[in-house]
This record gives C-alpha cells, structure tokens and sequence, in this order.
C-alpha cells in the first residue's frame, strides 16, 4: 500500500474508526518519538504546519506541561 492509497483510506472511515487508527499508531509512535528530541521538535513542526495556529498552541502547552511534570511533579494537572 502506498502512502496515499493509506491516507485515502483513512480520509473515508468513520470518525470512530479513524479515532481507533490513531490509537493503534499512537503508542508506537510516541516511544520511538521520544528517544529523539530532534524528532520531537521535526514531529511538532509537522503537526503546527499542517494543523495552524490551534495546533501550535496545543502542541507549546504540551510540551510545557511534560516539561513541569518532569521537574516539578504535576504540572498544571497535578
């Protein structure tokens, strides 16, 4: 399969379907991301360039929130 015949699949299911995809993507692709900051950083460029502003925002509160759990034990939400 290629990558578009992959992102014209996923473009023609249900949102619960799609919502399924991710989450079987999501683990994965999180534990691979986060051994490399440089793919961190090529990752949040990607989703800020294709998803604007909202996403940039999402995507800074993220990082802000990991970095404070990380430091300082709870972040924003606890």
């Amino acid at each position: 399969m290629t990558v578009q015949e992959l992102v014209e699949q996923f473009g023609s299911l249900s949102r619960e379907d799609q919502k399924a995809v991710i989450r079987g993507i999501l683990p994965g692709f999180c534990e691979s991301m986060m051994g490399d900051p440089k793919r961190i950083l090529e990752m949040s460029s990607l989703f800020t360039e294709q998803c604007g502003e909202q996403m940039a925002t999402m995507v800074s509160m993220m990082g802000v929130m990991m970095t404070n759990r990380k430091i300082g034990g709870g972040g924003c939400c606890g």
